[in-house]
């Protein structure tokens, strides 16, 4: 490890609790994900002078699992609520069943579907919303859901928030979500909507994202890298 690069890893929460009532929750893969990540993070000897997670319960989760599997001396983490997710699976909730025509739930139409199938289908009306949501297609200002032109503003000022706090010789660590995560690459690197999408879509839980600090922002160094073994490794 090259101590004079600072670098910047950006760290998706485990396999939260697709399909509950309460979503922002670890599954019992996530926090094996979490557990399995911190030990690879010490295998490597990599240390952090920044911890920095969301404000979601998935994001302190998994940075309590990344302890956990650490085992030697981690800083506290700061909490930086910029690094919220976007409203997309909220989003979903309210618009699949009015595109569906339907007063079902989303989890009522989705037990309907064969469990083997259940992720596939449930992509295809995402994506669609998705698309709308970054085009700004739909008013979900209406909603009170925050718009993609304003979640940008926010991972953005996140971002510098980070770029801010780095300091000579050091990484930082950031514990958030597959969007947020797009978000800061979207900031660093020029991207379609498309592409936007399919990074968002691909982001594995408990990945690795590299950035390495610039006098004026971020370089992409590597993007997505999974450190668990690949039976652990889940997408949602």
């Amino acid at each position: 490890m090259d101590n004079k690069i600072q670098k910047l890893y950006l760290i998706r929460h485990g396999q939260a609790s697709f399909g509950e009532k309460n979503y922002d929750n670890l599954s019992k893969k996530g926090f094996k994900q979490s557990i399995s990540l911190g030990r690879k993070l010490k295998k490597e000897k990599i240390e952090f002078e920044n911890i920095i997670i969301g404000p979601l319960n998935r994001h302190r989760q998994t940075f309590e699992g990344i302890k956990e599997g650490f085992k030697g001396k981690v800083k506290d983490p700061v909490i930086i609520n910029e690094f919220a997710e976007n409203q997309l699976m909220e989003i979903a909730q309210h618009y699949i069943p009015i595109m569906l025509n339907t007063e079902k739930s989303m989890k009522e139409i989705f037990s309907e579907v064969p469990i083997w199938k259940r992720r596939k289908e449930f992509f295809k009306y995402f994506n669609i919303i998705a698309k709308k949501w970054i085009l700004g297609e739909y008013d979900f200002s209406k909603n009170k859901f925050e718009t993609y032109k304003d979640f940008r503003k926010r991972i953005k000022f996140a971002k510098n928030k980070v770029h801010n706090l780095m300091k000579d010789d050091n990484h930082t660590m950031v514990v958030s979500s597959g969007g947020a995560i797009t978000g800061i690459y979207s900031e660093c690197e020029p991207l379609t909507v498309d592409e936007i999408m399919q990074n968002s879509f691909e982001i594995k839980n408990a990945s690795v994202s590299t950035f390495i600090k610039q006098n004026q922002g971020f370089t992409l160094e590597s993007f997505n890298r999974s450190l668990i073994p690949k039976y652990l490794e889940t997408y949602i």
